[in-house]
Formats: C-alpha cells, sequence, structure tokens
C-alpha cells in the first residue's frame, strides 16, 4: 500500500498551468502570459551583422533549403563547429545550438499537464511571430577568456522578449551570451501539432548572473573509463546548466588512462585495456568541446598517494604498492604512493610536466595536484625514512608540494589541491593556491581563515555516487563484517539534499568571499558509460542551480522544494531530449498533476499537511543481523555470541543451585560475585564489541579517562555535580571530539554522550522509533510518576499524550485568570522577603520595598499553587503557609528522584525512606481530588469541562477515562513539569536581569507601552511583545530546563555524527546503550553561532537583543525538547512566563543584586536546572505603582 508522496504533491498548484521553468532560475525574472511563435527564419544579429543558426557566419540569402531544417538533432555535430577560438565563432556556435535545441528537439510538455486538459495554444488563430533576436556583446572577450580563473569572465546577461515580438539579447562577454541563449531555448515548446513552436511568456524581462564563479562536476576516469563521447555529453549537460569547470580526476592508483608521449610506458602498462587511453588529441578535443560550450576543463594527477598505477612501469619510485591489509596502508586498494625524498620521483615528474602542461594550458587555467588521504604508515616502507611520524613527514611534503606546484605556475597554470594538504599537514600554500573541500563539518571555515581559496564538494551533500552500496566482496568467513554492504558515504544524496547546501552557510562575508564556488563529485567504483548520466544528472543541474542563483532567493529566504521540483521536472525532459540518460525524480502521475484528481475520487484530503507517506516493507526486504538470511540458495547463519554465553552461564548457575551444599555456598558466595563482577565488567562488553563490529558506522572518540572502566571520568563527573560544575564537565567531555559525541565504557557500559545538532534531531525525531526512555527509565521513575506520559514508550506513551494533549489548546492556554490571584500573593510575599506565614498576614508593603530575598523560592511556589489550581481546581496555597504538607513533600520527594536518577545502576543503594513518606502524602492529596471528581456523572464532567467556570484539568481527563490510577499518574507528572519549568526560568530570568540592568530597562519599557504600568496583559500582549519573548528565549537558550537528557537505543541504530577520525561518519549504536545529549551544552556551542562582534555579544552572554537579528538553524535551539515528544505544555509554560514579568516589570522598576558580581552563575542539574545558589536580589517599586494599581482596581 502507499499514499501520494509530500514531494509528488509539491506540483499540484504548479502542474495545472506553464511553470516558466527556467533552470538555474535567473537572478530577476517577469513575465507575462501572451503567446509569440518562433519561426525558423527568424532574422538573428550579433553585433549588427546577419548571423543564421545553421550556417557559416555569413548568411548569403533569407531563403533556406528545407532540407536543412528537419534534420535530427546529435548534440555532438549538429550546426556550425567554430574553426578557431573567437568570439564571432563562439557565438554562431552557441546559437545554432540554441535554435536547433528548440526546433530539433521535440520537447512537448505532456507530461507536464493534467492528462486531456487543454493546455496548447491553438495553433489555428492568428499566430503572433517573433520578430529578431538581437545579440549584442558589451564587451571585449580578454585573450584568456576560454580559459579563465573563477571570476575573470562576466557572465551575466540580460533578455528581454516585448510583446511586439522583438528578443535583445546582451552581455559582457561571449561566456555570458552563451549563457543567455541556453535560457532564450529553454523559453520554448514544440506545439503536438509539430509544425509550430511557441513561448507562452511574453513579455519577458530577466536579468542574470551567477552567484559563485566556479561552478563544477569532477568525474573519475581511472576506477572506470569513460569514452571521450561521454565526457563530450557531460559537458552538454553542463552547458546546459550553466556549470563551467570540469575536474577530470585522470589517473589514480587503479589505472592510468592519459597517454604521455614521454612517457609511453605509464599508460601503456597502466591502463586497463589499449582501448581505453586517452591520447593527446583526445584531450585537446575534450577541452576545445568545453570552451566552446563555456566549460573550462582541467585535470588532476593525485599525488603523492592514489599513485600506485605506477608501481607496473615504475615501482622504484612507488612505495606500499598493493599491500595488505590495504586500510593499514591507503583508504581502498590498491594502495601505494611517491616516495616523499626520491631524486628519481622528482626527474619522473618533471618529465611528466614538461609533457603534458604546455598541452593543457592552452584551455585551461588549472591544474589538479590530488593530495588527498596520503598514509603516513607508507613511509615506514620507504627506506629512506622508515617512519610515520608527522615531525619526520611533514618537512618531506612541504618540499614535494613546492616543486610540483613550482611546475605548475611555470607552466602557467593556477595550483589545486585537496584539503588534507593544508589542514592535515600544515602545508603552507601559496595564496594562489586552490583548495579543493571535500570533508565537510568547518574545513570551509578554516581554509578560508587561512586565506586560501576554496572550492566546496562536502560529501555529506555532493558526493554524487555515495549510497549505492559498498564495492567489496565478502566470502562467507568475513560475511559477517561486510553486512550489510553499505558504502562509506551513504545514503544517497538525493536532489532534495543537494538542494539544501549552502558552501557559505556559516561564513562571515569575508570568509564567504574566498569560496569561488563548488563541484559535484562523481567517483567511479561502480559507475562507468552505462550509467553515468542518470548518476549525474539531474542532480548536478540541482547544485548548478545553488551555484548559479545561490541558496536564498532575492527575499533571503532558502528556495524550496516545492518551487523547484515542476522546474527541474521540466529541465529534465530538456536534457533526456539533448541525449543525457537523465534520471526522473518523480513518476508521471506527479508531473501531470494526476496526484490531485485521484485523491479527490478518493475523498481524501488534498492540503499537504494531511498527506501521510506509507510504504509496506516486502518480505525479505529487512533482515535481523545475528540471525539467517537467504542469499541465492544458501542459508548464511550468524551466530550470536549473546546466546552461547548466556546460555552456558545460566546452565552453570542451574547446575550449582541443585548440587551446593549450604556450607559449600558460604565459601562460593565470594566467588560468585566475583564471577558476576567478571561477567558484567569484562565479559559482557566483550560481547558488545564483538556484536558492535558488524553494525554499519564507526566508534566515537573516546571520553578523556585515563583509568580502567572510566572510573576517573566518573569519579569527576560525581565531582562535578556535587560542586554544580556540570556544564564545565560536559564541555570539556565533548569539546575535545570533531561533532562533540564521545564514548566510553563506565564500569563495563557503553555509554554515547552527544550534543550536536544532527544526533539530537535524530534520537527525537528522524530516528524517534530507534530511541526512547527504555525499561531502566521507567523502572526509576514508576513510584513517582508512575505509567504518565513522561516515562513511556509506544503504546503507553501515545495514549497518554492523546489524553493530555485536548486540555494545551490556545483557548485554555489564554485563559489568564489563573495567574492573576497568585500574583497579588506574590506581590505581598515579595515585600515580605519570603513566603507568608498565613493567607491573613498583615504586610507592610511601603516597608517592604526593596528587602532583600531570595526569590527563585517564591517562583517554586508560585508555579505549584498555579499549577495545581489549573490541574485540581484548588491551590495549595505554598505562598502562604511556608510548611505546607503537600508542598515540602513535593520537594523531597523531587530531591531524592534526583538522586535515584543520578547513580543508575547503584540506586537501590539510595535511601528512601523520606521519598515514600512524601509519596504517600501526595498520594493521599491527589486521590482526594481523583475520588471527588469521579462522584459527579459523564454528564456533569461534561458539563464541566466545556464550561470556563469550574474547568480543571482533572474534569477534562475524567471525561476521558475513570481509571484512578491513570488520573494519578498523568496529574503528578503535569503537576511536576508544571511548577518546575516556570520557576526555574523565571528564576534565571530575575538572575540575568538583576546582572543587566539595560535589558530590565528596555523590557519594562516595553511593557509600559504596551499595557501600562496597571492593565492586566492579555494573550495578545503577551504575544506581541517582541523584547518580552526575546527575553524568555534567550534565558531558555542559556538555561533550558532539562540540560541533560538520556534515551537508550531501542534498536540496533546508528547516530548521523560523530563517529571515525573526521566525525562525519554515523556512530554504530546497540540496542540498549543509553544515550546522554546535552541541550546545554548544544545551545552554548559558540561554533553553531556567528563570531562575537559589537553587534553580537558571545554565546555565554545574556543579550536578549541578538533575537532581533538572529536566528537559530534548526534543532539548535530546543529549550523544550523537540520532535513527537516536545513539551506538551510549552505555551502553557511561556504564557505564564510572560505573565509574571509582566506584572511584576509593571510594578518594579529596578533589581537590586544581592549577588556576588562577576562570578559566573553555578547551575545545580537535578531533574530541571536551578540557580545552585539562590537568586538573592531587592525589587524597587516604581514610584505610585502601588496607587496606580489600587487607582485601576477602583
Amino acid at each position: 500500500m502507499w499514499s501520494v508522496p509530500l514531494s509528488c504533491l509539491s506540483l499540484l498548484a504548479a502542474a495545472l498551468q506553464p511553470v516558466a521553468a527556467i533552470w538555474p532560475a535567473p537572478q530577476s525574472y517577469t513575465k507575462g502570459d501572451s503567446v509569440l511563435y518562433l519561426h525558423q527564419n527568424i532574422k538573428i544579429t550579433y553585433n549588427g551583422a546577419s548571423v543564421c543558426w545553421f550556417c557559416s557566419l555569413s548568411c548569403p540569402s533569407p531563403s533556406f533549403p528545407s532540407s536543412t531544417l528537419h534534420r535530427d538533432y546529435v548534440p555532438y555535430t549538429y550546426g556550425y563547429v567554430p574553426s578557431a577560438l573567437s568570439s564571432k565563432e563562439i557565438v554562431q556556435a552557441g546559437i545554432s545550438r540554441a535554435l536547433a535545441g528548440i526546433f530539433d528537439s521535440k520537447f512537448v510538455p505532456w507530461k507536464l499537464h493534467k492528462p486531456r486538459s487543454k493546455w496548447e495554444p491553438d495553433v489555428h488563430k492568428d499566430q503572433k511571430f517573433l520578430k529578431t533576436l538581437k545579440i549584442v556583446q558589451t564587451g571585449k572577450d580578454h585573450p584568456s577568456a576560454f580559459k579563465p580563473l573563477a571570476g575573470e569572465v562576466d557572465e551575466s546577461y540580460n533578455l528581454t522578449v516585448s510583446a511586439a515580438g522583438d528578443v535583445k539579447l546582451s552581455a559582457v562577454s561571449s561566456i555570458g551570451v552563451l549563457h543567455g541563449l541556453e535560457t532564450f531555448s529553454q523559453l520554448f515548446y514544440q506545439h503536438s501539432t509539430g509544425t509550430s513552436w511557441y513561448t507562452p511568456y511574453a513579455p519577458i524581462d530577466i536579468r542574470d548572473a551567477p552567484k559563485f564563479p566556479h561552478r563544477g562536476i569532477m568525474i573519475d576516469t581511472a576506477r572506470n573509463y569513460l569514452p571521450v563521447e561521454n565526457i563530450l555529453r557531460t559537458i552538454d549537460g553542463m552547458s546546459s546548466s550553466k556549470l563551467n569547470r570540469l575536474h577530470v580526476h585522470v589517473t589514480d592508483s587503479q589505472s592510468w588512462p592519459l597517454e604521455i608521449p614521454a612517457l609511453p610506458e605509464v599508460a601503456e602498462k597502466g591502463a586497463y585495456h589499449p582501448s581505453q587511453t586517452y591520447t593527446p588529441t583526445d584531450i585537446e578535443s575534450i577541452q576545445k568541446y568545453g570552451a566552446v560550450r563555456g566549460v573550462e576543463v582541467y585535470f588532476e594527477i593525485d599525488m603523492p598517494g592514489h599513485i600506485g598505477v605506477v608501481s607496473l612501469s615504475h615501482p622504484e619510485l612507488i612505495v606500499a604498492y598493493n599491500e595488505l591489509p590495504y586500510y593499514w596502508w591507503c583508504a581502498e586498494p590498491p594502495c601505494g604512493a611517491f616516495k616523499l625524498d626520491n631524486d628519481k620521483v622528482d626527474a619522473f615528474l618533471e618529465k611528466l610536466w614538461d609533457d603534458l602542461l604546455p598541452r593543457v594550458h592552452p584551455y585551461s587555467a588549472y591544474f589538479h595536484t590530488g593530495g588527498d588521504e596520503l598514509n603516513a604508515n607508507d613511509s615506514m616502507l620507504d627506506d629512506g625514512i622508515r617512519s610515520n611520524q608527522t615531525e619526520v613527514l611533514q618537512p618531506l611534503l612541504q618540499k614535494f608540494i613546492d616543486t610540483q606546484h613550482k611546475h605548475i605556475r611555470k607552466a602557467g597554470l593556477t595550483p589545486v589541491t585537496w584539503e588534507e594538504i593544508p589542514l592535515d599537514w600544515n602545508v603552507t600554500l601559496g595564496k594562489d593556491t586552490v583548495v579543493q573541500s571535500w570533508l565537510g563539518g568547518d574545513s570551509v571555515k578554516k581554509l578560508t581563515n587561512l586565506g586560501l581559496q576554496v572550492i566546496d564538494s562536502n560529501y555529506n551533500f555532493w558526493y554524487l555516487d555515495c549510497g549505492r552500496g559498498g564495492w567489496i566482496s565478502w566470502n562467507n568467513e568475513n560475511f559477517e563484517t561486510g553486512y550489510p554492504f553499505n558504502d562509506w558515504c551513504g545514503p544517497t544524496k538525493s536532489w532534495g539534499l543537494v538542494y539544501a547546501y549552502d558552501p557559505v552557510a556559516g561564513l562571515t562575508p569575508e570568509q564567504a568571499k574566498l569560496v569561488l564556488g563548488g563541484e559535484v563529485a562523481v567517483w567511479a567504483e561502480t559507475i562507468d558509460a552505462a550509467n553515468i548520466d542518470s548518476v549525474i544528472w539531474p542532480r548536478a543541474s540541482v547544485a548548478g542551480e545553488v551555484l548559479w542563483s545561490g541558496r536564498q532567493d532575492a527575499s533571503g529566504q532558502n528556495r524550496s522544494q516545492y518551487d523547484a521540483a515542476p522546474r527541474l521536472n521540466e529541465f529534465r525532459e530538456r536534457l533526456v531530449l539533448k541525449g543525457l540518460r537523465s534520471a526522473p525524480i518523480q513518476m508521471t502521475f506527479c508531473t501531470q498533476g494526476s496526484a490531485e484528481e485521484s485523491m479527490r475520487k478518493r475523498g481524501q484530503p488534498t492540503k499537504l499537511a494531511n498527506i501521510s507517506i506509507f510504504k509496506a516493507a516486502r518480505p525479505g526486504e529487512h533482515t535481523i543481523p545475528g540471525y539467517s538470511l537467504v542469499e541465492g540458495d544458501e542459508v548464511v547463519t550468524f551466530v550470536d555470541p549473546t546466546r552461547s554465553i548466556n546460555q552456558r552461564t545460566m546452565g552453570l548457575i542451574e547446575a550449582l543451585v541443585d548440587n551446593v551444599s549450604i556450607k559449600g555456598a558460604v565459601f562460593l558466595l565470594p566467588g560468585l560475585v566475583f564471577a558476576y563482577v567478571l561477567y558484567s565488567m569484562v565479559l559482557w562488553p566483550l560481547v558488545q564489541e564483538t556484536k558492535l563490529l558488524r553494525l554499519p558506522g564507526s566508534r566515537a572518540p573516546g571520553l578523556p579517562s585515563v583509568m580502567p572502566f572510566c572510573l576517573d571520568f566518573l569519579y569527576n563527573g560525581i565531582r562535578a555535580g556535587k560542586k554544580h560544575e556540570n556544564l564545565t564537565f560536559w564541555r570539556r567531555m565533548l569539546a575535545h571530539t570533531p561533532m562533540y559525541t564521545a564514548e566510553g565504557r563506565i564500569a563495563g557500559r557503553r555509554i554515547v554522550f552527544t550534543a550536536d545538532p544532527e544526533n539530537i534531531k535524530a534520537i527525537l525525531a528522524t530516528q524517534f522509533s530507534d530511541y526512547g526512555k527504555g525499561e531502566p527509565f521507567h523502572r526509576e521513575w514508576k513510584a513517582f510518576l508512575g505509567d504518565s506520559i513522561f516515562t513511556t514508550d509506544g503504546t503507553l506513551w501515545h495514549d497518554s499524550r492523546q489524553l493530555i494533549r485536548p486540555q494545551f489548546i490556545k483557548d485554555r492556554v489564554s485563559d489568564l485568570h489563573v495567574f492573576e490571584k497568585h500574583m497579588q500573593t506574590l506581590f505581598r510575599a515579595i515585600a515580605n522577603g519570603g513566603a507568608l506565614n498565613s493567607e491573613h498576614q498583615a504586610v507592610d508593603m511601603e516597608a517592604g520595598n526593596g528587602k532583600p530575598l531570595e526569590i527563585s523560592d517564591l517562583f517554586f511556589r508560585f508555579t505549584l499553587d498555579s499549577a495545581t489550581e489549573f490541574l485540581l481546581g484548588q491551590d495549595v496555597k505554598s505562598l502562604s503557609h511556608p510548611r505546607q504538607k503537600f508542598a515540602e513533600a513535593f520537594a523531597e520527594v523531587q530531591r531524592v528522584q534526583g538522586i535515584i536518577s543520578r547513580t543508575g545502576a547503584l540506586n537501590g543503594l539510595v535511601p528512601r525512606g523520606t521519598f515514600h513518606e512524601g509519596m504517600a502524602t501526595i498520594d493521599d492529596f491527589i486521590n482526594m481530588y481523583i475520588e471527588r471528581t469521579l462522584r459527579l456523572s459523564p454528564e456533569e464532567l461534561s458539563t464541566k469541562s466545556k464550561s470556563d467556570s469550574g474547568y480543571t484539568f482533572l474534569h477534562a481527563l475524567a471525561g476521558y477515562t475513570r481509571d484512578r490510577q491513570v488520573l494519578r499518574d498523568q496529574l503528578i507528572a503535569i503537576l511536576l513539569a508544571g511548577r518546575d519549568t516556570t520557576a526555574c526560568t523565571l528564576s534565571w530570568t530575575v538572575y540575568e536581569l538583576a546582572r543587566h540592568p539595560e535589558a530590565l530597562a528596555k523590557l519594562r519599557a516595553e511593557i509600559l507601552s504596551v499595557v501600562g504600568p496597571t492593565r492586566a496583559p492579555t494573550y495578545t500582549d503577551l504575544k506581541g511583545m517582541k523584547y518580552l519573548q526575546n527575553v524568555m528565549n534567550e534565558t531558555l537558550r542559556l538555561y533550558p530546563v532539562v540540560p541533560y537528557n538520556v534515551r537508550l537505543a531501542l534498536n540496533d541504530t546508528t547516530l548521523p555524527h560523530g563517529g571515525g577520525p573526521t566525525g562525519l561518519d554515523p556512530v554504530k549504536v546497540l540496542k540498549d546503550t543509553p544515550i546522554g545529549y546535552s541541550t546545554l551544552v548544544m545551545q552554548r556551542r559558540a561554533d553553531l553561532y556567528q563570531p562575537p562582534s559589537p553587534d553580537f555579544a558571545p554565546v555565554d552572554v545574556f543579550s536578549p537583543d541578538r533575537w532581533f537579528t538572529w536566528q537559530p538553524k534548526p534543532w539548535q535551539y530546543i529549550p523544550f525538547n523537540g520532535g513527537p515528544r516536545i513539551c506538551i505544555g510549552q505555551q502553557f509554560a511561556l504564557t505564564e512566563m510572560g505573565y509574571v514579568l509582566t506584572r511584576l516589570f509593571q510594578r518594579y522598576e529596578r533589581i537590586e543584586n544581592y549577588m556576588p558580581v562577576g562570578v559566573e552563575p553555578r547551575l545545580k542539574a537535578d531533574i530541571v536546572l536551578q540557580p545552585a545558589d539562590g537568586v538573592r536580589v531587592a525589587l524597587w517599586e516604581a514610584k505610585g505603582a502601588r496607587d496606580s494599581e489600587s487607582e485601576s482596581e477602583k
């Protein structure tokens, strides 16, 4: 079974009308809706001279032989072929291709419209034709225009089509003219009659220029040979996509297909077959073909690694060729690297450069010398070095790179290298050197900080070969090692993921200027001539739009897939008609807009929000590692070491129980204890390690620990908790890792810690079914919260959420009267300097003005009172009864529960006497209200639940269930959240406002301007006060209520980031592995923010003003959690916080700080994050505040 995919439905609005599908999107584009036809005899001029699109430069006659006009379109040979690289001939060839593309491609766009709909113009009506195509090149092409450095050529163009039928295309350069001609060709369709060509968009005005000067594709001709015609076809697609750099990774350790006349033996012995080589003529023809189409072709010979193939002809130059096991010596077999300190290598390369570089120089400005994945271990096999130490190898590599780049520059070319050379090896490069970055993370930022120009090829987004599965075959003995046979960089980089990447995101303007652009990469382990088109297209065109048009549109918003998909579908059809085997991005059902009709007939809503994606797994599609799967006719059985060890252990225990005497048991008991410790701390981890081996992914970096079982880490964690230095401890634990993710075995159990947004997103949302609270968490919290929404997974959790959610609808959240009466009590308690002794205690409000107090205690009492009134209909009056029994019991139970949670497996040692006493008090109190409610009939409950007067949360819940235990569990859970969330945030807000009086002044000014000094705010008032929202957001950013949390892996799974040396690999996670994550650390990670400046405070500084100009990226700010388990009562909490702050600072104009100045706050992390030392302040009333309030009340 299936339902219509969301991406398919993204076309519904656009599919019913022409989409003006220019790809890539112009910077500025306006269009009309008039139809203009194009005749094959259209008059064309270039700088005033007549041009015909199918003949030589001179146009002898206005009459054209009909036989010339109807040839089949062949991309490589049709039309005018230039004899030299001159502006005239380049433009003439471009005109020929553009017009042939319109007249001979036979593009009838039926696939883009609803079946049987009327979408074409009526050709029997009067036809209005284009009159002229006037092309004007306003600048003169520089001699290097056809092999430019990035940014040397102005590629902009302007294109207008008047309603009268006059077309003008102007550009500074001939390359700009080519781009404009490509856009012109995309405006036209062939009529289904086959005799007319038209555009339905007149009049048209387009102003266009590229965002980045380097827009490319990298192809690999070494792992699998690509015939010349495939490369030429790729250039055709690039020209259509306004991509302008083809980077050919022409050699690697697997083969050397490049013929070098001065070194003929290298290709003779290094090519796969004599027929699979590129001759000097081939290389020149490829480069010329590209230059004519505005595509500069440049080559890469990867070195000093990835060069093992040279050993077949020159073994004296290479070290570690085909050494095994390969992973000790290289990234993939066969291994082999140049010897780094060898005169013969220098002589060989000098001969190579002298032959090759002068031949490629006329058509290219760049040459790529590789430099990626050099393995230091190779030099251990070099008799002249015998070391893998960086301090030994780095000077040798510096000399090697300097020498090769000197040859590149001498030939008039600019050197390009991969990022490892400057970043991993600390090699100093010339400022002209271009560095290609592929490892993602902060590599581009690091490179630009070095002042280097960058080409971005982030493999997480722009490696188009990823997700095709591994290419290594496994025998039965190693079958489990390879399972499930993924490649190293999966999943597939879908067109949507390619489109999502922004090469300059997170960079300063100065850094962004050094990013020349990007390249998608197509490594060829599983790609050759038969499938390369469908791998490249149309995804390379998608990256082309990012690089030409920019990731953001003119309004600064990210371009959306919704808008892009219809255009991309049309552009893909054009590529196919040009001879490129471009893959579809959707089914025709979607491109025709049939999805809408189908949904309507089935009576289903068609709004995107109501569409789900379902797909049933095919039988056998998923297998469970550790058991069996069918491979052909052979059943491969996996051995689960856990089962065998568990069976043996249980057999031993049963034998002992059956045969041992009591006296023997006394002597045996210490041995059993020792055996248990040995098993849990040594043998069990070994079992887990064995199971980990067969999971996909990598390991995360280890915790900073030097003692067995991470005992020092455990000690430091306990010590940090006692000293309230948890933030510092977590930062030290994670900051040394590439992705703020680490792991360790603590007392024998593997635990993963993370503060990475992508990992947290996976835990809470994208891999929600793989992570949950788990049974240990449920067991630890059951006595307190039972089977409530906070302790359960699966069906129990879902049912809890469905039960509770209706009680937090906007109408309930926006009812503010529940807070107001408690505010009056809070004002009296503030003047009293603490909680009142009774409801009727007399308080001298004047004498209490400016009285020092610990205000966080009052906030916890206030929120307990308002929460119990909201839940039960009656508050516990803790603000006016400091020793209120329920309030004291609730606080004590929370304290002990916090200790139970932190002690994990040792929580059985925690004394629980006061906990049980407190729970008895809480249960008696709650049960009293439950029994009172259940005495009401269903009709009475329904009446109360629908009425604003007398409504309580309990009444509403009881209308859904009369199960006493369910009611008890959910009430206590919501009470806990309702009390602590608001109280903690209010405490931290006052703490920071006391230290930042300028922020308090701005907040109070906004409050007075919106609601005045006395009027109680409405829900609309609260939501409309921007600075108030900023203050709350900033407090929650610095002090999220739940700073650390734990989820348990419910299945064998992964985390997307943190594995491997770079941190970019997934982290393998076994079922029942605890994952500790910290929103506190994540929200204070400086690397996730823009650099500090006068307008943007450092990450640890309280600055509400930052929220006027800055918005966090998704999942980098989640104070209320995220995904399906996002806090269900967050709007209630934010409303209560806003109300209290508004009422407070209507009345009080100044906070006097009684806390140490210049000292960072200590963060007490129990169940929630509280100020460890309280909040000692004095609040000073505004002059006449009470008088105004009294007058208002009258």
